[in-house]
């Protein structure tokens, strides 16, 4: 069946020039003058510690060593080099320059998928579970099998493509494409009724492979990318010392606070990249500076690197003690730029993380929520409800990813995929920054601000302005005046000490979002007005004075004064404030958070309190009071008090029932009733089985009351050594909104299970591997397939006592031609341990190891000796013949070998095995010992 329609990009026509592969010989010498020299040095985007370094070097040289072998590089070599990796390829070898095998080896071959959008699936080599050559309609291709994983990725792809084409309206000629990634390299698939989730198909009848690249493709896909992407260099000149010498790069980078207009945007890994208007705007901004004259798109942006980026975008400047960090933090490069973010309250001052990591995407949302305060009051519910993958997001994530979804900053990998646990792109994180602002101002004055704006001079007065986009007044600015300004956006103040904020004139403002580092004072006349005003962060106090319809205080910490205005509600979700309401509202509510205190001197009409351990006091007056939590106290004058405190789980019991055993091949059936519940809850109720949750066994909405019941039915997979008992639990959990506490209740039962006899087993056992063992081979003739195929230990010693064979010492050997090992076994009839076990190569196809069963004969030290070779020391087994175990070719009246070939058949007959190998043979197995080939 014709899976996908593929469109090949010109690189890969080089790609694909496969010759016959050799192995690559690191211990060949070629002079400079006959071999292309040159290095590899690495591309990264922080500063490497030198062990980490040496680490991925040492990796880096296996995986090119591995694709020289595969291009058919005769002679080639790879070495580390200090920090570079000098590779040496004898010009008989190739045709090509040391620029395109620079290009060609230094790529990282990184995996992705990217729908018409350019949104991208990374994909690891964890996620391709094989790869094979195959045909479609008769021509070349190369089959990628998915693991679980990698078939979710895909699946997500795929979906995002159906539902968009779903939609008559769109341009389903340009939505029906995915396209595969790998390094440099893309391919094109359509999605059609035939589109499979679980593999990927390159080459076929649509774009046909070179002849004879199927062979060596799938070896090329499954190696491991680069730790990095690599770049030629110079060969290095001098011998590198021993211990590296002291690094001329400071520990503390010497960046300017501010960063400088860069000199150019034309960096060549921008042209063509799906973000490349984003990434030019992020070098205009100084947002990105470039690494070794390179922007690295695609990298993982690190902690470290999100943090620097939204430094400078935000103009900070003041940075705090970074003591409270992990002490390889304080001494990184990026050190004083985690001192500015602490100021700024992105991240908190004893943050155990290492910031030398990639952020994932949910890490990536609370960073830019803190940065631009998209900090908000309301549950994510509504945002998020479409997403499956959220649970193991915490409140703050879910808020900041809500929060940025609604206002077009992000979206899901896929229609029901938020994927927060992916990692994050440089280009995907620099692009959410332009989407909220793609310009910035340094003038007192501006006249005219177009889209999102970030302001940065210390004092700024805006005259009849009309925002298009959020105005984010940064870090530097102290001072602003807003004379007859309308703005249906956000306005954010980010000052790093005190902001002050005047507005006259009818100046509206759709959302105020209030974020100092320290204070902040804002004063709208008695003409201007706020509609959403949003206090967040923590420490300094926030005063407000002026007409606003709605107020969202997120912030914890803080001293807030409202006055002069009737609004119709204020919501508190932030802990340990002290707020003064001289104003009116309709309705106050505590929704989370604790320890507030609430100072009224006008008139409330209603409060909500499920915050715990709230205060109410002063000279004001409440309409009616709805307390919800424990711990709250209200002194305030007040004409009606309601008490709502949820008596959640207390008091509620769990009866299980549960078999006397679980008989042999039998399952259990486990089953809960409860008591003591005195109100209906809604709760989540789990299964466990010996201490974990069981898969597909939560129910999130369970309706608990004293009538309920639940059951499950386990069944089990009977082994010969498996447990003698099993532990099966029931969990109910409570989110009391009341106590701010997770409740829960627990009831376990544990049971016998009853197995089968070892006879039993052993009778099945035997069955089975005596029809799996074959003596027929059926590898690719490399000594890899050898070294990663073989029966395993029981099946072996399963197999020879099956057989019933004898011996007349205390050793029997087992020459295996399916997977080309000698097995040797110690003990006796019925009872043969497997000893050891030796990768070999037994008769060619034209002249095999007959089949048989015959006892070791003769050993001679010597061995034999021919005009050609020597092979010793040997051991003769078919008396009267000449077949025997012997070490593999070597140069006559030597033991040096030269002809390597093991692991495959390649012999006359006789058994070649590596000089330790046969050399234990001769030091142990006796004559007449028993000798089995099959």
């Amino acid at each position: 069946m014709k899976l996908t329609k593929r469109i090949f990009s010109g690189l890969l026509a080089a790609m694909m020039l496969f010759t016959t592969a050799f192995a690559v010989n690191d211990s060949a010498t070629t002079k400079a003058a006959n071999a292309l020299m040159f290095a590899l040095k690495p591309i990264t985007g922080s500063a490497y510690d030198s062990t980490a370094l040496q680490t991925d070097l040492a990796a880096a040289q296996k995986t090119i060593s591995q694709r020289m072998q595969l291009e058919g590089l005769t002679g080639a070599s790879a070495a580390v080099s200090g920090d570079v990796i000098t590779v040496s390829i004898p010009k008989t070898a190739t045709g090509n320059t040391a620029a395109y095998w620079a290009a060609r080896l230094g790529d990282r071959r990184l995996c992705s998928v990217t729908d018409f959008l350019n949104e991208e699936w990374q994909f690891d080599r964890a996620d391709f579970a094989s790869a094979k050559a195959t045909t479609e309609n008769g021509k070349e291709a190369v089959e990628i099998a998915l693991t679980d994983s990698g078939k979710t990725k895909l699946t997500e792809a795929h979906n995002k493509v159906k539902a968009y084409l779903a939609d008559s309206k769109n341009d389903t000629d340009k939505a029906q494409w995915l396209t595969f990634h790998w390094g440099t390299t893309t391919f094109r698939m359509l999605v059609d009724d035939s589109f499979s989730d679980s593999k990927l198909v390159i080459g076929g009848d649509s774009d046909p492979l070179r002849a004879g690249a199927s062979k060596y493709m799938p070896q090329y896909l499954m190696l491991d990318p680069l730790p990095f992407a690599m770049e030629q260099t110079a060969v290095p000149t001098t011998t590198e010392p021993t211990t590296p010498t002291t690094p001329t790069e400071p520990t503390t980078p010497t960046d300017p606070t501010t960063p400088s207009d860069p000199a150019t945007t034309d960096f060549p890994d921008i042209d063509g990249h799906w973000a490349a208007a984003s990434l030019r705007k992020g070098v205009e901004l100084g947002l990105l500076k470039g690494i070794n004259g390179k922007i690295m798109p695609n990298n993982s942006v690190k902690r470290s690197e999100a943090i620097v980026i939204l430094n400078r975008a935000l103009g900070a400047a003041q940075a705090d003690s970074v003591s409270g960090l992990a002490a390889s933090q304080q001494s990184a490069w990026y050190s004083k730029d985690l001192g500015k973010a602490i100021h700024l309250g992105l991240i908190t001052a004893n943050d155990n993380r290492s910031f030398d990591t990639a952020a994932t995407r949910a890490e990536a949302f609370v960073l830019m929520a803190r940065a631009f305060a998209y900090d908000r009051a309301e549950t994510a519910a509504d945002e998020l409800s479409s997403f499956t993958d959220t649970s193991s997001m915490t409140t703050e994530q879910k808020q900041a990813a809500a929060a940025l979804i609604s206002k077009g900053v992000v979206n899901g990998t896929s229609a029901t995929k938020l994927s927060p646990s992916n990692k994050l792109t440089r280009a995907q994180f620099v692009t959410m920054i332009v989407r909220i602002a793609a310009a910035t101002n340094a003038d007192s004055a501006p006249t005219k601000l177009a889209g999102g704006t970030v302001l940065t001079n210390p004092s700024i007065t805006l005259t009849g302005a009309v925002a298009d986009g959020d105005w984010i007044f940064a870090a530097p600015t102290n001072e602003i005046s807003l004379d007859s300004v309308s703005s249906s956006h956000r306005i954010v103040l980010k000052g790093e000490e005190r902001a002050v904020l005047n507005a006259t004139k009818q100046t509206s403002i759709s959302t105020l979002a209030v974020d100092p580092a320290g204070t902040a004072d804002v004063k709208m006349d008695n003409t201007s007005s706020v509609n959403t005003l949003a206090i967040a962060g923590k420490g300094g106090s926030v005063g407000y004075s002026g007409a606003v319809s709605n107020i969202e205080i997120t912030a914890s910490g803080r001293t807030i004064v409202l006055e002069g205005m009737t609004s119709d509600a204020i919501t508190i979700t932030g802990s340990n404030n002290t707020i003064l309401l001289k104003g009116d509202a309709d309705t106050v509510s505590v929704l989370r958070g604790s320890g507030n205190r609430i100072t009224l001197s006008g008139t409330v009409g209603t409060m909500v309190l499920a915050g715990k351990n709230t205060t109410v006091d002063g000279t004001g007056k409440i309409g009616t009071v709805d307390t919800r939590m424990v711990g709250c106290t209200v002194t305030a004058k007040a004409d009606h008090t309601i008490d709502n405190i949820d008596p959640g789980l207390d008091g509620v019991q769990i009866t299980m029932t549960v078999p006397d055993k679980v008989k042999a091949g039998g399952s259990l059936t486990a089953k809960v009733s409860f008591s003591g519940v005195k109100e209906g809850v809604t709760c989540t109720a789990i299964w466990y089985q010996d201490g974990s949750a069981i898969k597909g066994c939560t129910n999130n909405s369970f309706e608990l009351t004293n009538d309920k019941t639940s059951s499950h039915t386990s069944t089990f997979t009977f082994t010969k050594n498996m447990k003698t008992s099993t532990a099966i639990g029931f969990k109910l959990l409570y989110d009391n909104p009341s106590t701010g506490e997770t409740e829960q209740v627990y009831a376990q039962k544990t049971v016998p299970i009853e197995n089968y006899s070892a006879e039993w087993y052993a009778q099945r056992d035997a069955a089975a591997i005596l029809k799996q063992v074959s003596s027929v081979y059926r590898g690719n003739y490399t000594t890899s397939y050898a070294a990663n195929n073989d029966y395993s230990k029981t099946t072996k010693e399963v197999w020879i006592n099956a057989k019933g064979y004898s011996s007349n010492t205390n050793y029997l050997v087992w020459i295996n031609r399916a997977y080309q090992h000698v097995n040797v076994f110690t003990g006796s009839k019925g009872n043969w341990k497997l000893t050891k076990s030796f990768i070999v190569g037994t008769g060619a196809a034209s002249t095999p190891t007959p089949v048989g069963v015959t006892t070791v004969s003769y050993k001679l030290k010597a061995g034999w000796t021919t005009g050609t070779y020597t092979v010793r020391p040997v051991v003769g087994f078919y008396p009267g013949t000449g077949y025997a175990f012997h070490s593999r070719l070597c140069y006559p009246g030597t033991d040096t070998e030269y002809d390597f070939s093991s692991g495959y058949p390649v012999s006359h007959g006789c058994v070649r095995m590596k000089h330790n190998d046969i050399n234990w043979i001769y030091n142990n197995v006796p004559i007449g010992s028993t000798v089995v080939i099959y």
